[in-house]
């Protein structure tokens, strides 16, 4: 499925992912745009594969808290 954002959009995500820490940040990039698996991001990063996945959903779930806080947000609703 590919999902298209506009212009607006990507420069609100790239604001949001600011707001991660640095690690869950690095985690969400090899995750989501370079296609790691949970155990490759653990291994790149050097935690356990239950750590990356408990960084990875904790990302997430910031990255959803602030999508809902910005009005002008028209991505895709979990």
């Amino acid at each position: 499925m590919t999902v298209k954002f506009s212009v607006e959009d990507q420069i609100i995500a790239r604001s949001l992912s600011r707001k991660l820490k640095p690690r869950q940040r690095k985690a969400i990039v090899l995750r989501f745009w370079h296609s790691y698996s949970i155990f490759e991001v653990a291994k790149t990063l050097g935690m356990t594969w239950e750590q990356a996945d408990r960084t990875i959903k904790d990302a997430l779930a910031k990255l959803k808290h602030e999508c809902a806080e910005q009005p002008h947000f028209s991505g895709v609703a979990a």
